[in-house]
């Protein structure tokens, strides 16, 4: 009995510990898509440029739309300031949800609040953008709050991704199904 603990404990330790190096290791490099001219082409931007001092007019906030919901469960576009218009921040707003002023319009999110954005990176060899998600988004609720989560995140990525193709990852591995149901999610996400 003494070894079969011994063992139990030694493979609970590397497990956690190879837990730890690769969730660590692989999301430390989170790099933004940034929107660039009107045919909004991805740029990956690794880390943000020393910007050198700008005119007051260059400094001012960018506007940016994301999806909500409202009573009727249809997409509601929602423009919001931001300093730099990316699909990251997109998304970022988009988990944080609706403002209260918002909520009092009527519009929702289906999106759980304690789902987070953990990066949105450009792959080069397949030519397409990844986004990462907790495994959160893809728990609780029903089918419709389940399509209505995706749909969301659907129609803010068309915005902003362009062309490429994007694909959800729930805590880094590529996302099949989502909520208790097992919705099947047609990858990539915006085709």
């Amino acid at each position: 009995m003494g070894i079969f603990i011994r063992t139990l404990i030694v493979t609970l330790v590397f497990c956690i510990g190879y837990f730890a190096w690769s969730y660590f290791s692989k999301e430390a490099f989170s790099p933004e898509l940034e929107i660039t001219g009107e045919a909004k082409n991805v740029v990956v931007q690794d880390k943000a440029p020393e910007e050198p001092e700008k005119p007051e007019a260059e400094n001012q906030m960018k506007e940016l739309e994301i999806a909500f919901l409202t009573g009727e469960d249809t997409i509601k576009f929602v423009k919001r300031k931001v300093k730099n218009k990316t699909l990251y921040s997109a998304l970022g707003m988009l988990l944080k949800g609706p403002t209260e002023e918002e909520k009092n319009l009527g519009i929702f999110t289906e999106i759980p609040s304690n789902a987070r954005l953990i990066s949105v990176k450009k792959d080069e060899a397949e030519n397409s953008v990844i986004i990462n998600l907790t495994r959160e988004f893809g728990e609780g609720g029903g089918t419709q709050s389940i399509q209505a989560r995706l749909n969301q995140i659907v129609k803010t990525v068309n915005i902003y991704a362009g062309p490429l193709p994007v694909y959800l990852y729930l805590d880094g591995k590529k996302a099949q199904y989502l909520g208790g149901e097992g919705i099947y999610i047609n990858q990539p996400i915006n085709r």
